[in-house]
């Protein structure tokens, strides 16, 4: 069985139960790694301009990353950094074995600005925060097979690492470290908002509330079934009497009190809820 959403779980609570300030800061880090880092410098080859490739070496051993693939039996690792794209910066975790290269990680991010626009009376409405933004993170174990317990996803070439919630405790850091109010994930996939339903919100609420539906309708399936039923267009929109297209929007997960507190406000809830019941979905066959 899938258990990332019961991992998360426990982020879930950590990042709930957490005092952020208004104005977010650094994370645990001492003076040796702040110099690694190369805090105060500014260049090309810096990771979204701050973090040096030594710095993310660091980061990946702070937050037990580097110990898991070891565990696995990746113990040649190798950091790559691309940052050549002005706008979008690349990170690539490979394990070189016998002068070939095993893709393990590959993530790149951006910084951005969300707006807030709640088609409900909002004081946050107008309100702008600079985020985070994950346009593509794939984790993979080239090693591992797909079987009946962790079956293949769509958009899957490997089973995964197992170190889904680590990877984004590492990445709500990261944008903490850099000022940042926010990660936004972009997921291409039904399976990859369902499991990270359980932090981040889409941030329109009519998108929060299809998803919901979906969980809602096919609570009694297993994920992998749901996913491949969308992906071949077996899942009927009931409205609509036609196939059910998956929607690409951003979901969010708000490092500010403030901007947190929406999502867990009652006119939020209320509207998805309300929303919620205009969708219906079925699974028309699975092969």
């Amino acid at each position: 069985m899938f258990k990332i959403r019961k991992k998360l779980k426990y982020l879930y609570e950590k990042l709930t139960l957490m005092e952020w300030p208004d104005v977010v800061g650094d994370f645990d880090l001492d003076e040796t790694d702040l110099y690694n880092l190369n805090i105060g410098q500014r260049g090309n080859n810096l990771f979204l301009g701050f973090f040096s490739e030594n710095g993310l070496r660091i980061i990946f051993e702070k937050y037990k990353i580097k110990k898991k693939l070891n565990k696995l039996g990746f113990n040649n690792l190798q950091l790559d950094i691309n940052t050549s794209d002005a706008y979008k910066h690349k990170v690539i975790v490979k394990n070189i074995k016998d002068n070939t290269s095993e893709i393990l990680i590959e993530l790149i991010v951006r910084k951005d600005v969300l707006e807030i626009k709640m088609p409900f009376k909002c004081k946050l409405n107008g309100n702008k925060y600079d985020v985070l933004t994950v346009e593509w993170l794939k984790m993979q174990n080239p090693r591992e097979k797909f079987t009946a317990k962790k079956p293949k996803l769509p958009g899957q070439e490997f089973p995964g690492l197992g170190i889904g919630s680590e990877a984004l405790e590492l990445l709500v850091m990261a944008a903490r470290r850099l000022g940042l109010m926010g990660v936004v994930n972009i997921p291409d996939h039904y399976h990859n908002a369902f499991f990270y339903s359980k932090i981040f919100h889409f941030e329109n609420p009519k998108d929060q509330a299809k998803l919901m539906a979906l969980i809602r309708d096919t609570k009694s399936l297993h994920i992998s079934n749901v996913a491949w039923a969308i992906e071949r267009r077996l899942l009927i929109d009931k409205n609509k009497s036609q196939p059910f297209k998956w929607f690409i929007k951003k979901q969010v997960l708000p490092l500010t009190k403030e901007w947190r507190r929406l999502y867990g406000s009652k006119e939020y809830k209320n509207y998805v809820k309300k929303k919620q019941k205009k969708y219906h979905f079925e699974i028309q066959q699975i092969t």
